[in-house]
Order: structure tokens, then C-alpha cells, then sequence
């Protein structure tokens, strides 16, 4: 009946049934549980039994579910809770609640990709509040889990986890850069993806921590791979991408003048100058070989 006609729905809800379902979505029978499950996310279709739902304490028992060892059990209530997510800060709050992002982050260590997938699509709508991106890296374990996402091999993945770190660097860059092993996996995904706006979204954030004091050291601590990074940007014919190599070129010389004499670092500032696409990128390494002349 929950998939039914929309006055069906809401005459089960009218006799109790929401209720029932979310009872039901707690049986110790995971068959019942998938069930109710799917009852519940056909019946959240509908705004106004949407809140309903949350009045009456359903998003405890959806979260409660995503450790049930069923897959489909646990794909069921995401799609549910991406349902009462959308652009309701107040249903972000409950999804969040005490443990909440502990529950998502398990599905993330967990899950299949279908669900890894979902989660990260939550996590980016959660980033568009003001008042609860915070709660997206407040702990290691979770800046763990965006680490993860970000090396992942899905690029559904990766794109969804870059758009929401971006968010929250745009909405306060310390958000991101308080935690410089999060520049590892950057590193790492520039080097491994083929995918291009996966590629800059993490070459933008790297920027962030490039240009701050206090995580410039963690971004070029790995040397080699950093500068098999940098020579990916500067001759990608992509402006926003040669103009990401400059910032950070141009922050590692001004962290540390040695690098000015340093014939690696000034080939690939020669390389950024010849290959440069647009007038950013250009007077960016015109500034760091006049520094040198100096």
C-alpha cells in the first residue's frame, strides 16, 4: 500500500501506519526490517508525512539501521534519509544528532559503493549549512573517511567528497587546513585521477594549504610526489589549473628562498612561464623569476 497512490499513503498514515513501518524497521527479522524499510522511503516522497516522520522520532531508527549487515537494508534508508535531507537544515540536525556521523562514516568503512555513493551526497548537502559543515571534520576519524573518499577509486566519490572539503574552505579555510594529513590525499588524487574536475577541485584546495603558514610544510614535505604534482599542473593547457601550480610555487618560495636556487623549482616555473594560458598564471612565474633576480 506505501507504493501506492498518494491518497493510499496518506490514509496509511492516518491509521497508524508510519508508526507501525518504523516499529517494524527495528524487528530483530532483517526480511521484515527490509520491507518496512522500503515502506517508509516510498511514504517520505511526501513532504508533509516527511515531517511527520521526524516529529515522531523516525530518523533515530534510519540511522539505527545503517548497521544492519543487509546491503539493501542499508542503500533503503539512505535513499530515505537523502529524501529528508534535501534543503531541510532542521532533518540535518536529527541525521546528525549524538552519533550521527559516526553512523554515516561506518557506512562509508563498510558499504558497498552504491552506499559509500549516497553517504557523500549527504555530507555535501550537510556542507551547505552554515551551522553544521563543522560537524563534518570535527573528529580523526572522520577527516579519516574524507581522506578515504578522496583516494578513492570511484570518481562519483571523489567528486562529491573534493565539493564538499571546497565548501567548507570557502565558508572558512581553516575548517580544512587544521588538518594538513588531509594534503596526502590530495597529493595522491591529483597524481592518480584522469578525471578533470576531480583533478582541480583538489589542486584548489591544495592552494589552501599551500598558502597557510602553518601547513605549507606538510604540503611539500613529500617532495617527489609534490613535484610530479605541480608538472601535471603547469603543462595541463588548463588556466585554473596553471594558475593552482603558480599560488603554490609562488607560496613555497616565499616560505622558503633557498627554493629560488633551486634548479628543479625554477625549470618548472620556466615550464609554467612557456606553456602559460592565460595572464594569471604568466605574471605569477614572471614574479617568481624576478624574486630570483633580485
Amino acid at each position: 500500500m506505501a507504493a501506492s497512490s498518494v491518497d493510499n499513503k496518506f490514509a496509511l498514515v492516518a491509521e497508524g501506519g508510519l508508526q507501525v513501518l518504523i516499529d517494524l524497521a527495528l524487528s530483530q527479522d532483517e526480511g521484515v526490517r527490509g520491507y518496512a524499510i522500503e515502506g517508509i522511503s516510498e511514504l517520505l516522497t511526501i513532504k508533509s508525512i516527511q515531517n511527520e516522520f521526524v516529529e515522531i522520532g523516525g530518523v533515530s531508527t534510519l540511522m539505527f539501521t545503517l548497521h544492519s549487515s543487509d546491503q539493501h537494508i542499508v542503500k533503503e534508508s539512505l535513499m530515505a534519509i537523502c529524501q529528508l535531507c534535501q534543503e531541510n537544515e532542521d532533518v540535518m540536525i536529527n541525521v546528525l544528532g549524538e552519533n550521527g556521523m559516526d553512523d554515516l562514516c561506518h557506512v562509508i568503512n563498510t558499504c558497498k559503493l552504491d552506499c559509500v555513493r549516497l553517504v557523500a551526497g549527504i555530507f555535501l548537502d550537510v556542507s551547505f549549512s552554515d551551522t553544521l559543515r563543522v560537524e563534518l571534520l570535527n573528529n580523526r576519524k572522520h577527516v579519516v573517511v574524507f581522506e578515504r573518499m578522496i583516494k578513492s577509486k570511484d570518481v562519483v566519490t571523489q567528486q562529491l567528497s573534493l565539493q564538499t572539503l571546497e565548501m567548507l574552505a570557502l565558508s572558512n579555510p581553516t575548517h580544512v587546513t587544521k588538518h594538513p594529513s588531509i594534503t596526502n590525499a590530495l597529493i595522491s588524487c591529483i597524481m592518480s585521477t584522469s578525471d578533470v574536475q576531480v583533478k582541480t577541485i583538489a589542486a584548489k584546495l591544495l592552494v589552501y594549504f599551500a598558502e597557510d603558514d602553518e601547513t605549507i610544510g606538510e604540503v611539500i614535505k613529500d617532495e617527489g610526489n609534490l613535484r610530479e604534482v605541480l608538472l601535471i599542473l603547469v603543462t595541463n593547457q588548463d588556466n585554473i589549473m596553471q594558475s593552482v601550480a603558480a599560488k603554490i610555487i609562488h607560496a613555497m618560495v616565499v616560505n622558503n628562498r633557498d627554493l629560488l636556487m633551486d634548479d628543479a623549482t625554477m625549470d618548472l616555473v620556466e615550464t609554467l612561464r612557456i606553456n602559460a594560458v592565460d595572464q594569471e598564471a604568466w605574471m605569477l612565474s614572471d614574479k617568481i623569476l624576478m624574486m630570483k633576480n633580485q
